[in-house]
């Protein structure tokens, strides 16, 4: 069956990957398209590489093949064209390897800082839904039997679970909602540019969201210089890689500076992306010819610094999340086990 969806960016990466091996040793692309698709296990791969081999021996160039398939992103197809132009496509694609695998990581990362405490919230509000629903009842049945009754703040906790019971049906017809809708909203383009707007302009979110673009933008950079491509056509592609609304200002705000006939670092400095050492360092590497390797390094700094962000939060997340957790717990099994302790000395 042909694929239709868009590859995310592990597939990009494994593709760009086994052709960034095979081009330098002198292979020619039908032929990498052609040992990828005899060593390819899956029948959707398998699929899809053959309609690119079938293009290339058509006649197709490598981006035409790859852009008829509808399933790579124009950022690939547009460097793979510009590498093919400029006859650098093997270190393009060296490039576009790297730069996809880096968001693999960049990527897994804010999806397990965004999934470890929604799981972790969602079990916390089950276990004390059980609590208040079940466990109290018996608790109350016990105090009944002793003559006495919750009392206190036991005793409306114990109503409160009575109220989520009541309610329970129509709070899970309208979680089911919530889901719904928000699942269309991701799945449409709207909603999708929505979420992202919020995100990434929200004061909480967006120097998160800043820093990833500007690791991106570097890699984006780092790849143009590699390829001998034209920094206005790279700018472009790089804004349309990146997708964040206060970084498309800032690229627009570089161009107009570039069209000035300033530097690239200049016109950086100007439209303010990176910090000033990354600024610092950037020029000291088109004045020594290492701009790449520079970079490199400024995109490689960013990633580091977005994995230690997530790391710092998920570090504070998890024992605040517990410890909030083992407070109310306790508070809630203190308030019917005192006053059972009362009641039994006095039999006692």
């Amino acid at each position: 069956m042909k694929k239709t969806k868009k590859l995310n960016n592990r597939e990009v990466a494994a593709f760009c990957s086994q052709l960034s091996l095979l081009l330098p040793a002198g292979i020619t692309p039908f032929d990498g398209v052609s040992l990828m698709t005899q060593d390819t296990s899956s029948k959707e791969g398998k699929a899809l590489l053959s309609d690119i081999e079938n293009s290339l021996r058509d006649g197709y160039t490598l981006h035409e093949a790859l852009d008829s398939t509808h399933v790579f992103p124009e950022y690939v197809v547009s460097m793979i064209l510009l590498g093919e132009e400029s006859g650098n496509l093997d270190i393009i694609m060296k490039k576009l390897t790297e730069y996809y695998e880096q968001q693999c990581v960049i990527s897994d990362s804010i999806k397990n800082a965004i999934r470890y405490p929604f799981i972790m919230v969602c079990l916390m509000l089950l276990i004390l839904a059980v609590l208040l629903t079940k466990i109290l009842p018996i608790f109350n049945q016990v105090f009944i039997q002793l003559g006495s009754e919750l009392t206190g703040v036991s005793k409306r906790l114990m109503n409160i679970g009575y109220a989520i019971q009541s309610i329970s049906g129509f709070f899970i017809v309208l979680l089911i909602i919530i889901v719904i809708i928000a699942f269309f909203l991701w799945k449409n383009p709207k909603g999708h540019a929505w979420g992202r707007h919020i995100l990434h302009t929200n004061r909480f979110t967006r120097g998160f969201y800043l820093g990833v673009s500007y690791s991106r933008f570097a890699g984006a950079l780092s790849m143009i210089t590699a390829g001998g491509i034209d920094i206005f056509k790279g700018l472009e592609l790089a804004g349309r890689l990146i997708d964040n609304e206060l970084m498309d200002k800032k690229i627009k705000i570089c161009h107009t500076a570039l069209s000035g006939g300033g530097y690239l670092y200049e016109a950086i400095k100007e439209a303010g992306i990176f910090r000033a050492q990354h600024q610092r360092m950037l020029q000291i590497g088109y004045r020594t010819g290492n701009s790449e390797i520079v970079l490199d390094k400024i995109s490689k700094n960013y990633e580091d610094d977005t994995l230690l962000r997530i790391q710092k939060i998920l570090g504070a997340i998890e024992p605040t999340l517990v410890i909030a957790f083992s407070l109310i717990v306790g508070l809630i099994l203190l308030s019917v086990i005192m006053p059972l302790i009362g009641i039994m000395s006095s039999i006692g």
